[in-house]
């Protein structure tokens, strides 16, 4: 007979048992809800090991998806306390003290003004249009993985610096990544290929390929090589003015998410509301985005002649 798969709220509650069991008498082990963007709360399995200073945070949804998959609890249990035990990926002497050392790794993120109220009290930004530019330090990446700081006005404080200086310095790095501009056909057939489906990838692709997108026309999605907030690349206005020219005149700017944006030329096919019931529909009914990695409801449109991004709707 098979074992029914325990549900969302008993797998957490035995995810913390079977931690604080094997932990016992070497660290603190217990639950929290931690602020992430967007002022969304997420679970969290905080592990505190005796004698470092550094914490493991777990967060079960994302375990609980693997062991939807695999219903094996121990597995499970055994690759958290692996990443517990495991040499911290970072420590206090990678983390900048001074601007001299801050400023080269600089980078700003986008995020959306109006849901991040409280994190923005306790960080410096610049207002751009209805999003707010926030700023983080680049750290460490190893192993698929990558560390960066929040610049809190603690930090700007202590490195002597205003948020102008934040914003040129992140600005001049800015102008240094890469960005990369596909077609959503050709962003798909690689998800497609990525799950190791290349029949599937070639089938869906040869469909696809030079077809407009459920009659709205051709979709480009613009992120960076990391494919993590890529979304900046709004803020980048020689990408926005090549990818004009590329397209023969002025085009609508469509939050994805945080990661990334979607460009649609403007072709009276349709109309900025209706793109913005679709944007509305992606954030808050599909399920495809995380809460805290959606960037905004608003569309916006890059004006050729005016060479500038204004709302559209």
């Amino acid at each position: 007979m098979e074992k029914k798969q325990m549900e969302y709220m008993q797998f957490k509650e035995r995810l913390i048992e079977a931690l604080q069991e094997y932990f016992l008498g070497r660290g603190e082990v217990y639950y929290d809800k931690v602020k992430k963007m967007n002022d969304t709360d997420k679970d969290a399995v905080i592990v505190r090991l005796i004698g470092t200073a550094v914490q493991a945070m777990i967060y079960p949804e994302d375990m609980y998806k693997g062991y939807k998959d695999t219903g094996d609890f121990e597995k499970c249990v055994k690759e958290v306390i692996r990443a517990c035990e495991e040499v911290p990926f970072v420590d206090e002497c990678h983390i900048p003290k001074t601007w001299e050392s801050a400023k080269g790794r600089l980078h700003m993120r986008v995020i959306n003004k109006n849901w991040n109220k409280q994190a923005l009290k306790r960080m410096p930004y610049r207002e751009y249009l209805d999003l707010a530019i926030v700023f983080y330090v680049f750290i460490k990446e190893e192993g698929g993985l990558m560390a960066t700081q929040p610049v809190s006005r603690e930090c700007m404080k202590l490195w002597g610096v205003d948020v102008k200086s934040l914003w040129e310095t992140s600005r001049k790095n800015l102008e240094e990544e890469v960005f990369q501009i596909e077609t959503m056909g050709a962003v798909i057939e690689n998800m497609l290929t990525e799950m190791k489906d290349s029949e599937d990838a070639g089938m869906f692709w040869n469909d696809m390929e030079g077809k407009e997108i459920e009659g709205i026309g051709k979709v480009y999605v613009v992120t960076n090589t990391c494919k993590k907030y890529g979304a900046r690349a709004i803020l980048r206005k020689d990408l926005l003015q090549r990818l004009a020219k590329e397209q023969g005149g002025s085009f609508y700017i469509l939050p994805c998410s945080v990661h990334e944006i979607l460009i649609l030329k403007e072709d009276g096919m349709v109309t900025a509301e209706n793109l913005r019931n679709m944007v509305y529909e992606i954030n808050h009914c599909s399920g495809t985005v995380e809460p805290e990695e959606c960037l905004s409801d608003s569309v916006y449109y890059y004006n050729k002649d005016e060479d500038r991004v204004e709302v559209a709707a």
